[in-house]
Formats: structure tokens, sequence, C-alpha cells
């Protein structure tokens, strides 16, 4: 199970379902929610400053949020905070259906897949066999 993930979002009905469906399907054990880039950026300036934070394992991040939309949010996060968080991964959950947007989200190192809005079940289950995923939810077996 993952054991902290970010979402950063700004429409609190998607953000309240998420929490729902990811906590329902064991997906994670602590879900916490930012609503635009901008907190993304501060709260990880809060990190890298060893403030009381956590890390987050993954991060679900929407594209389109006012204030600092979810590109600005990944060309900080890449420049400033990817080198001292690298086990942190995104996932691009977004409600936009152009395929440009697809494939700039994989010029960032970090995002390890693309969703579109809304997430399901079977997403869901997918992101748990993605290679970068898959230690989380892995156990060991007792012998």
């Amino acid at each position: 199970m993952i054991k902290n993930l970010l979402l950063i979002d700004d429409d609190h009905t998607t953000l309240r379902l998420l929490t729902l469906m990811i906590t329902r399907q064991g997906f994670a054990e602590n879900v916490f929610s930012l609503n635009n880039g901008q907190e993304g950026v501060d709260y990880f300036e809060q990190l890298a400053n060893n403030e009381d934070s956590v890390v987050p394992d993954l991060i679900f991040l929407d594209i389109n949020m006012p204030i600092m939309n979810g590109w600005d949010f990944l060309d900080e996060y890449s420049a400033r905070f990817e080198y001292l968080f690298p086990d942190t991964k995104i996932c691009m959950l977004t409600s936009s259906v152009d395929p440009m947007d697809k494939l700039q989200a994989f010029y960032y190192s970090s995002v390890i897949t693309f969703i579109s809005k809304p997430l399901f079940k079977a997403e869901v289950e997918l992101l748990r066999n993605h290679p970068n995923l898959t230690h989380y939810f892995n156990t060991p077996s007792i012998k």
C-alpha cells in the first residue's frame, strides 16, 4: 500500500471522490490534498527546509488549476525538488484529453503515467501493477 498520497487538484468534489475511492480500494494509507500547483510548490519548499511535513510517495496532479497549473508545478518541482525527493512519483490525473498534454507529461522524469478523469477501479489496479509502484503492494511472504 502507498504510505502517503498527495492529491493536487482544485475541484473539491474530485478530491472527496478520489479520497473515498483510494481509501476503499486500500491503495493508500494517508491521503492529503492541496488546491493548486502553488500550494504544491509551497509544500515541497517546507519539505526541503526540513519542516515537519510528510513526503508523498505518489502525487496525483491535475493540469488545469487556478493560480498555478500542473505544468508550472512540474517545472518548479523538476527544477527545485525532484533531486531531493527522487522516490516521489507523479501520476497526471486530469480532465484533459488533449494528446499533446499526454506527450508533454512524459517529458518529466518523475511522471509515471497519465490518466484521464474520472479515476476508475481498473486504473487503480493498473497503478498497483505499475513498475514504479509494485514494491508498495508486494508483501514479502513469511516462511
